[in-house]
């Protein structure tokens, strides 16, 4: 009986969260590709990421790529690697600002915020396309549905 019970209570959470993710297109068009969804907190601001084993991306800026709906920064900084000042650090070298997120766990990221607000992780844009780690990004950005 409170193995019947446990299971209920399992399978309720499961389905919640799965509607949780179907009413989410950034967590949804994240799984698809086999990215993980995470949450960041930068002081009372939420960043929404996709991480792809080491790498991290904005999940917005996912969903607008994957989706043909617009080509953001943050994007366009990692495939081209080109970076438009010498500001300082890895996120100024690009044009982007550095802030800092912390997951639930209270593991710290360091992530770039460029102009039209896209966010990538900063070692994710540091090393770049082709670096180890970085296999799953590298695939979910060779193509758009």
């Amino acid at each position: 009986m409170m193995r019947v019970l446990l299971l209920s209570i399992a399978m309720i959470f499961l389905g919640a969260s799965s509607g949780i993710a179907a009413s989410n297109p950034w967590m949804r068009t994240c799984r698809i590709d086999l990215g993980q969804f995470w949450v960041l907190k930068a002081g009372s601001e939420e960043l929404a990421m996709c991480f792809f084993g080491d790498a991290g991306v904005g999940a917005e800026a996912f969903f607008l790529f994957k989706t043909n709906s617009g080509v953001t920064e943050a994007i366009e900084a990692y495939k081209s690697r080109n970076s438009s000042s010498a500001r300082g650090g890895v996120c100024g070298a690009f044009g982007a600002e550095l802030v800092e997120g912390k997951d639930t766990n209270g593991q710290t990221f360091n992530v770039c915020r460029f102009t039209d607000q896209s966010l990538i992780e900063e070692t994710t844009l540091w090393l770049g396309p082709g670096s180890a780690g970085h296999g799953g990004l590298d695939r979910a950005l060779s193509s758009t549905y």
